[in-house]
């Protein structure tokens, strides 16, 4: 009788401080162990024929980009074979400036504006019997007048190098694309803020596509011009895509990139 009565006191006993364990412990088992960054828009990006997809963050305001090409004539040697049957460094029509145009469709996709600066540079330059390295001088009013009739959040300057498949070419997923290096003139007092920028697109470029990015060069007058009219706006980035012996293919992936990187940083 005695042994049915203790029992029956810790049976209710139980009962009562069952409310309060369940108070005093927290239930770690539903409590989330730490927020997951996850993208689940996706994103086209494709060369000429493929078609993969990456991750789209959310739409903000588009920004509004300039696009333009100090050196205009930058030709890639597949491209050009292929289109004129020589092989050149620089070529008056099969150049770097053809890109324009995938640039804008990839740029729109990623909430990008893009203005491409209409200036044959090199062009212009021959006309006027100016000298290769006169092209930043060459440039800078037609630039500064636009800069003055538009705000822009980002002004891209592309080139292609001048190295070898080996140094500018990135094997990943089975797919090559045509690596990307960012020049900084450090000629100008406020080239830092322009060194920011940059260090920011190398970081997300490698982000999406690991070694894409070659990293950021900065370069004084003993290593080039040193300004690069980065002067002009702290947004604004000399970019070598590719070098000379990179494909079509190669060089449309890492546009699509490109875009990607800039709409997550900008």
């Amino acid at each position: 009788m005695r042994k049915t009565f203790q029992k029956a006191i810790g049976f209710y006993l139980f009962l009562f401080v069952l409310p309060i364990i369940f108070v005093k412990i927290p239930i770690l088992a539903f409590e989330p162990s730490g927020k997951e960054q996850v993208e689940s828009q996706p994103v086209v990006y494709a060369a000429t024929t493929t078609t993969k997809e990456i991750p789209e963050t959310e739409e903000d305001s588009p920004i509004n980009v300039l696009l333009l090409f100090t050196h205009s004539h930058e030709a890639y040697h597949p491209i050009v074979k292929g289109v004129v049957g020589v092989t050149a460094n620089y070529h008056p029509t099969s150049n770097i400036t053809n890109i324009s145009d995938l640039v804008t469709q990839h740029f729109q996709m990623n909430n990008a504006i893009v203005d491409v600066l209409p200036f044959d540079n090199m062009k212009e330059m021959k006309v006027t019997n100016r000298q290769f390295y006169e092209s930043y001088a060459a440039i800078r009013p037609v630039l500064q007048k636009q800069l003055s009739a538009k705000s822009y959040d980002l002004v891209l300057d592309i080139h292609r190098d001048s190295a070898k498949h080996k140094i500018t070419t990135q094997e990943s997923n089975n797919e090559s694309y045509a690596r990307i290096a960012l020049v900084v003139g450090a000629e100008h007092p406020n080239y830092k803020l322009n060194d920011a920028y940059a260090q920011s697109l190398s970081a997300e470029l490698n982000r999406i596509v690991p070694n894409i990015s070659r990293g950021v060069m900065t370069k004084t007058k003993d290593d080039g011009n040193g300004i690069y009219n980065q002067d002009l706006l702290p947004q604004s980035i000399l970019i070598e895509l590719g070098g000379i012996e990179n494909t079509e293919e190669e060089i449309n992936r890492t546009i699509a990139v490109l875009a990607k990187a800039i709409n997550v940083v900008f």
